[in-house]
């Protein structure tokens, strides 16, 4: 809906949903009849792939690039308004390009030292022990809790069509590797972004940095990293959910009342919650029409 109310090429492009868990085609079509009005295409992740962890990570790269400009975003984000300057940023670049918002905080340690060292024994592993770690992470840019190769969070990365098909066949076989390097750790978690990592390096593509208005969470912290004002938000990333719940408040009608009527007092949240009145029957089942 948010691409729709921004109109052409935003409005036309296509959203290809990746779903994993056994998901069945049928009753996801019927349980999202709202999507009948817009180029959204549902893929269920093929059962012999899918589990609960990765499955609908890895669908992300399964299907030939549908334009030359090719976005991953998790199903939390919302763009709120235009990205033009960005698209034609990606489409124009004659190298492989990736852009992304640098990971909040390191997915090893809050210490510089350990961060570091960490980094070093993942690069090295895979053969890239030379790779200066010179880039900071967007929510601790101080050297004192070090540094790391271009590391970007997943729920907003954009790609230009080279990198994206350099990078197709590299993620699945890199991700279980890192998953091997970092079992029985916490940094497991975060085994597909830096998967990401390693595939940037590996097709040795230009990482380029985004600000906090393309990746900004549903609260206030990015005020005090580089965000200038809730107003400059280009993708919210709604991934907090201490003020509502990103599963549920969509789809579960009280939930989404309170969201739509709750007095907000974080600035960020008082301009998604605008955006969300903005938009044509933004309720989960409602009827849409067009």
């Amino acid at each position: 809906m948010s691409l729709a109310r921004l109109g052409g090429a935003y409005a036309a492009a296509p959203i290809v949903v990746s779903i994993g868990g056994h998901a069945d085609a049928g009753e996801i079509s019927a349980a999202n009849r709202w999507s009948e009005a817009y180029p959204v295409i549902w893929r269920p992740v093929p059962h012999a792939f899918s589990d609960w962890g990765f499955s609908s990570g890895f669908d992300r790269y399964a299907e030939a690039p549908r334009g030359d400009v090719i976005i991953l975003t998790d199903a939390d984000a919302c763009l709120m308004r235009p990205v033009d300057e960005l698209l034609q940023s990606m489409h124009d670049a004659e190298r492989p390009s990736i852009a992304g918002l640098s990971a909040h905080f390191s997915p090893f340690s809050r210490d510089g030292t350990e961060n570091d060292a960490a980094w070093r024994r993942l690069l090295d592993a895979f053969g890239f022990g030379d790779t200066p770690l010179n880039w900071r992470y967007s929510q601790s840019p101080d050297e004192a809790f070090g540094g790391c190769p271009a590391y970007f969070n997943y729920g907003f990365v954009v790609f230009n069509r080279t990198a994206f098909t350099a990078i197709q066949p590299l993620i699945r076989p890199l991700t279980a590797r890192v998953l091997d390097h970092l079992k029985d750790t916490p940094s497991v978690f975060f085994s597909g972004q830096i998967a990401l990592s390693l595939a940037i390096l590996t097709v040795g593509a230009d990482p380029l940095s985004l600000g906090p208005e393309y990746n900004c969470p549903n609260s206030d912290e990015m005020l005090a990293h580089g965000l200038r004002d809730p107003a400059d938000i280009r993708v919210l990333h709604y991934l907090r959910r201490d003020q509502f719940d990103r599963h549920s408040f969509l789809c579960n009608r009280d939930e989404f009342d309170t969201f739509c009527s709750k007095p907000f007092a974080s600035p960020v949240l008082q301009a998604f919650q605008q955006h969300v009145l903005g938009l044509t029957c933004p309720f989960y089942g409602e009827g849409v029409t067009r």
